[in-house]
């Protein structure tokens, strides 16, 4: 290992240690801000792979950088900050320090570049006089110093200090290893091929424990590839447990791991449950909270609770079990399934009795809750009920019909639903029956039953997906009630009405404690729709759906678990991704999981962009699908992108579904027969079969700057369109592609007159513009303006051209290329995204209520790309470019405080004292002029 490498002029590295392994991009680039903020801190316990995301990260790095690891003689402060000065002494070839202040001194005295300080092992040193002193040194060092520290606990001082400005933090849930890295550190790391499915289920029983792979690794290297796949599928992680006993649980006191053990009954673990399992009063929450420090248990978000990881839980759950008394054993579960049941956890109180075999109790309990035991993701334990329960029994089919349903098994939850029914006779699980049955019946495309009350009795979300969004949003009214939340954000997207949409998926969101089920969907449609970033945060949406994936493992609703599962290897942008997520689609289709199938086909197409014919093969395949389901919404959409008249190779949103006007609602794109009739005009607008002589023409919309049309290369004159004719163009350029209703565009542009008057004057408008933009006269050649039922739509041909979809393009393009860990190609796509933004969105429309919104939302995120590009610049060693990047970002939004300060350290770093300084005042300047006091030095505020 060298001790050094770089010279004067070039990046110094200090003992940095060589890691092997997978390097992975997103951890990466979580780390990367430490570099322009004072401190990063990754927090996790023993053998989550600290050490090596640090090594990985400082390989990456251009910065000069020095390295120390921790031993337990550096609680002496003297001692530590000894090492610390002769590391930095050798780095600027000075004579060491005696003292901190001295040290801070001649980091100052470098202040020219930025330099790095990585700690590793921090937990040593924690809560000695050495941590304090290491505070001390952060606060006295000029802010071109940066310091990491690794541990398995965070420092005790206060990381909310003004000083350290934003701090970067990385924590145990972030290392984990996803499902598409495990796959990728097998297969092209460690050269085993194993079925992407069982790799699921090992991230699953391993909660992603980057030690606990790597000894599943050296516990099947010499075994068959089929003893390895039974491996992967043992549940326990036995493999794991001589580690977890010598690494992880070694200075565990007795009393701490009996907790440990009573607390492996608990899928949600609370001082008052293990209080009472106990039988102690007030001993458990200090105790809860000491081993939640060390990860031993984590923040299940619903608090207080905390729940187990899963190895840790298998562990003690089996030490329970061997090391009690049989008769001790079940006294002590029986009491853990009445305290469930009186707290209402119906389903860990059932799964409970069910691995215990105790089917007696189990129905007995089924019937007392009645339909509380049968809520969404309360089930999962009804896979080990025998079959012959199930065949015979209405309580445990209908506990199967709830399990099939949560698991997207639609035919086999109302099959056995109908069981349920049939069997049930006068008791009180009939009711139960009928709705699941109806429920499973409505979503089952192949069932020819009607939803309970006939056609009227739809679920709202199933008629807003069958073919009417706008109908069903409308009918739901403005303030929808609670248990309609979803059904109308849902509505309103599909219908194109984002601004109506958003705030009441955010809503539904909200109420995790009220309707899980409802509130993860929301939270997983939000993921994908809500930002209008792309580039800047590349893994903010995979975040979300992370967060999404772990209630819907946690919460027993596996079939959300599964698409999200699918979503995020699809997200990685990786081949390793690539792969699981086509053996999750399959696995859907082996389970019969139909709309789960058709979900990540979509999921994979929007992710892969778009153009060739490939792509145009798989929208017209995943039409199929979503036809065969009777999603004609879904339907038509995936056949405009197929074969598109309109868009044919943009991507119009980051999230792929068109979006309609941003003041108002747009009709929803439905197919034929969606409403037992069939159109056959709006058939073929939503297929791409154009009738005879309407093909598009060559079309260039530019819309940044102001409003300009190419036809064929040539240049519209619109000088003698007359001005409302022209706004209606501009209306139509703004979302080209796209149809808009009619209706919206007269009421939006005549609203002082009635509805006739307004619809003329709009056709008046449309063929004037038909009239300018048809080369070969009006009606004669191929149009650019088409009536799509009652909508028109600015037609984008397979030449044709929008700066906006180009815009949107390059930037889905750059968050691919940042997920894929390629930096170069990403920093191309930002600049080409950059170089579009020539001005405001339609500036010659004014502050018109229809083009604010989006004029506002375009400019945000041109400055947002403006920064991503500073960053992905400076991550490749351009400083002048990443500085003009960001004074970009500062021209085009002069009021973010992230550009401004991204901006001030590019220059303090680059060397550029005097500008820095210039810019930080005229920082303040426009603090000023907004009445807030920054002090002496806004990174202070």
């Amino acid at each position: 290992m060298d001790a050094m490498t770089g010279t004067d002029d070039g990046p110094v590295r200090l003992a940095p240690p060589r890691a092997g392994g997978l390097v992975r991009e997103r951890l990466i680039r979580r780390l990367d801000p430490v570099l322009s903020a004072r401190l990063g801190v990754v927090a996790a316990p023993h053998g989550t792979g600290k050490t090596t995301l640090l090594a990985h990260w400082a390989a990456r790095r251009p910065e000069h950088l020095v390295w120390h690891r921790a031993d337990p003689a550096d609680a002496q402060p003297e001692r530590l900050l000894a090492g610390l000065a002769r590391d930095v002494a050798a780095l600027v070839h000075v004579p060491e320090p005696s003292s901190t202040a001295g040290l801070a001194s001649l980091l100052a005295a470098d202040a020219g570049r930025p330099l790095c300080i990585v700690l590793d092992d921090v937990h040593l040193i924690i809560g000695t006089p050495a941590e304090a002193e290491l505070e001390r040194l952060l606060l006295l060092c000029p802010p071109n110093v940066h310091l990491v520290v690794a541990g398995r606990q965070a420092p005790s001082f206060s990381l909310a200090r003004p000083e350290f400005s934003a701090v970067v933090l990385v924590d145990g849930e972030d290392l984990r290893f996803r499902a598409d890295e495990a796959h990728a550190l097998f297969r092209d790391v460690d050269g085993l091929r194993i079925d992407p499915v069982r790799v699921l289920d090992l991230v699953h029983a391993t909660d992603g424990w980057a030690a606990a792979l790597h000894l599943f690794r050296l516990h099947t290297m010499k075994r068959s590839p089929v003893e390895r796949h039974r491996a992967a599928c043992d549940t326990g992680a036995h493999y794991a447990w001589d580690h977890l006993r010598r690494h992880v649980l070694a200075d565990l006191a007795e009393d701490e791991a009996e907790l440990l053990r009573v607390a492996s009954m608990l899928d949600l673990v609370t001082p008052r449950r293990c209080d009472a399992l106990l039988g102690t009063s007030g001993a458990a929450a200090t105790a809860l909270h000491e081993l939640g420090r060390r990860s031993l248990l984590v923040d299940d978000d619903t608090a207080p609770c905390l729940r187990m990881p899963e190895v840790v839980r298998r562990y003690f759950a089996d030490e329970l079990r061997e090391s009690t008394e049989r008769d001790t054993y079940a006294a002590l579960r029986g009491r853990a399934v009445e305290l469930l049941e009186r707290d209402g956890a119906l389903g860990n109180a059932l799964a409970l009795l069910a691995a215990d075999g105790r089917w007696p109790e189990a129905r007995r309990l089924l019937v007392r809750s009645g339909a509380g035991a049968f809520a969404p993701g309360s089930c999962a334990w009804a896979e080990l009920v025998p079959p012959e329960l199930t065949g015979t029994d209405p309580w445990f089919a209908l506990a199967e019909a709830r399990r099939l349903f949560d698991d997207g098994r639609l035919a086999g939850a109302r099959a056995a639903a109908c069981r349920a029914l049939t069997l049930a006779g006068g008791t009180g699980c009939a009711v139960i029956a009928t709705e699941l049955r109806a429920r499973s019946a409505a979503w089952d495309a192949a069932s020819e039953e009607l939803p309970e009350g006939g056609p009227g009795g739809e679920p709202p979300l199933r008629a807003a997906i069958r073919g009417s969004p706008a109908a069903v949003a409308r009918s739901l009214g403005a303030d929808p009630r609670e248990e309609d939340l979803l059904a109308s954000g849902i509505a309103s997207l599909l219908a194109g009405d984002r601004r109506t949409a958003l705030p009441v998926l955010r809503r539904c969101a909200e109420r995790l404690d009220r309707d899980r089920l409802a509130a993860l969907a929301a939270q997983l449609v939000l993921a994908l729709f809500e930002s209008d970033e792309a580039g800047a945060v590349p893994d903010a949406s995979a975040a979300e759906i992370e967060a999404v994936h772990r209630h819907a493992r946690c919460g027993g609703l596996s079939w959300l678990a599964r698409l999200t599962d699918g979503m995020l290897a699809v997200l990685s942008g990786s081949t390793a991704g690539d792969e699981l997520a086509e053996a999750v689609s399959r696995d859907c289709e082996r389970r019969g999981d139909a709309w789960g199938a058709a979900l990540l086909h979509a999921a994979a197409l929007l992710a892969g962009g778009s153009g060739g014919a490939s792509s145009r093969q798989g929208y017209t395949a995943l039409a199929g699908e979503f036809r065969a389901l009777g999603a004609d919404v879904l339907a038509a959409w995936a056949m405009s992108r197929a074969a598109p008249p309109y868009g044919p190779d943009a991507v119009p949103s980051a999230a792929g579904f068109p979006e309609g006007p941003l003041a108002g609602p747009r009709p929803a794109l439905r197919g034929p027969g969606s409403d037992g009739t069939d159109d056959k005009g709006a058939a073929r607008c939503l297929t791409g079969e154009l009738p005879a002589g309407t093909g598009a023409p060559s079309l260039a919309v530019t819309c940044f700057g102001g409003l300009a049309v190419h036809l064929g290369g040539e240049p519209v004159d619109l000088a003698e369109v007359r001005p409302r004719a022209r706004t209606v163009l501009r209306l139509l350029a703004l979302n080209a592609g796209r149809p808009v209703h009619r209706e919206w565009l007269a009421t939006t542009l005549w609203a002082d007159l009635d509805e006739a008057r307004a619809l003329h004057n709009l056709q008046v408008s449309i063929s004037a513009l038909r009239h300018v933009l048809d080369p070969r006269g009006a009606g004669g050649g191929r149009r650019a303006v088409l009536r799509q039922d009652d909508s028109y739509v600015l037609v984008l041909g397979p030449s044709s051209w929008s700066d906006l979809a180009e815009f949107d393009r390059l930037l889905h393009e750059a968050d691919r290329a940042h997920r894929r860990g390629d930096p170069a190609r990403a920093a191309v796509a930002l600049q080409g995204a950059l170089d579009l933004y020539t001005g405001d969105l339609l500036p010659e429309e004014g502050p018109a209520e229809w083009v604010v919104g989006a004029r506002d939302r375009y400019r945000l995120r041109a400055a947002g790309t403006a920064g991503a590009l500073a960053r992905t610049r400076l991550s490749l060693g351009q400083e002048k470019q990443a500085v003009g990047a960001a004074a970009r970002s500062v021209e085009i939004n002069p009021w973010s405080d992230e550009s401004w300060r991204l901006l001030i350290a590019l220059l303090r770093d680059s060397g550029e004292v005097a500008e820095a300084e210039r810019t930080r005042r005229r920082y303040c300047d426009m603090l000023a002029s907004l009445g807030i006091d920054a002090g002496t030095d806004p990174r202070r505020r």
